[in-house]
């Protein structure tokens, strides 16, 4: 009797202890409101400012909202600005725990100064589109393909798709990058991306242990048990590049410590023929267009021109 109490709290515990780490690693609790004052990972309060200040003007232009079906049946959502008839569409996916307003409020309104058709995607478990659980790419790849699908069907299979992310979103776009595609994505930009979903959970984890070996089996079955998720290790970006069909382009900051460059290198040495990458001295992460808008801005202007 004893024992049979003892295994039975041990499981509450565990079960206890799985839920805390889904939670804390998974489990998304932006629904609702986008809140585009979310501090994203800076210690620059003036760079802070002035990319709140950016995001507010993006959410002051006129959009629609528009809306597609996830393979596994979740409503997507994403904001619509439109500029021209059959002008190319930019499909622009944001980070981790990010917004679309906040993480392309200088992107997002490049894009449509540049005549483009732009979608700011809600990624899964944010704000208005379905479901409560981050996946880190693993999910989210086959709902750019299905935002992707959407464009093609709403503004015709001749119309130019391009398809942006940073951070978690452009671990996304690049790990979209082997699926069935419609023959109308010509380009992927990607700032910042993460290797695989597994390498940053545990580059995360590492800042709170140090044996993220002995953490991981609890964070790989939390997912499994909370998130009906398997974290399969062989569904990385780098391995996704390896078979892509479009040109990618990759952009770092130097001094990014959430996710560090070489996970980006990585993903550009699968496949150098179709994958270009640039890096930005100084930069943390996600704000590489801060440190060298100039530079910023013709890296990506020059990828369109030649790719798109």
């Amino acid at each position: 009797m004893v024992f049979a109490i003892i295994i039975i709290v041990l499981l509450i515990a565990l079960l206890a202890g799985l839920f805390a780490l889904y939670h804390k690693s998974f489990y998304s609790p932006y629904r609702g409101v986008e809140e585009i004052k979310t501090k994203p990972f800076l210690d620059d309060n003036n760079r802070f400012n002035e990319i709140i200040r950016q995001a507010t003007l993006l959410s002051e232009i006129p959009c629609t909202r528009v809306h597609t079906r996830s393979y596994d049946g979740l409503q997507l959502t994403g904001r619509y600005y439109h500029r021209a008839e059959n002008a190319p569409v930019c499909i622009c996916f944001h980070g981790y725990r990010g917004s679309a307003l906040r993480d392309f409020s200088v992107m997002g309104q490049f894009l449509q100064n540049e005549g483009y058709n732009v979608i700011l995607v809600d990624q899964r478990a944010h704000f208005k589109s379905g479901g409560h659980t981050i996946t880190y790419g693993i999910r989210e790849r086959r709902d750019a393909l299905s935002w992707a699908e959407y464009a093609a069907r709403r503004f015709g299979k001749d119309t130019p798709i391009y398809l942006f992310g940073i951070s978690m979103g452009g671990a996304v776009v690049t790990m979209a990058s082997d699926l069935a595609l419609p023959d109308n994505v010509r380009l992927i930009c990607a700032d910042c991306p993460y290797s695989s979903p597994k390498d940053i959970i545990c580059h995360v984890v590492r800042w709170s242990v140090k044996n993220d070996k002995l953490v991981w089996p609890f964070i790989w079955l939390s997912a499994l048990v909370y998130g009906h998720l398997i974290i399969r290790k062989e569904i990385t970006a780098a391995n996704a590049v390896k078979n892509a069909k479009v040109p990618i382009l990759l952009i770092h900051g130097e001094d990014d410590a959430f996710v560090p460059p070489e996970m980006s290198a990585e993903i550009a040495a699968a496949n150098p023929q179709l994958v270009e990458r640039h890096t930005f001295p100084n930069a943390v992460h996600g704000v590489s267009y801060f440190s060298d808008p100039d530079r910023y801005i013709g890296i990506v202007r020059d990828f369109i021109k030649r790719h798109g």
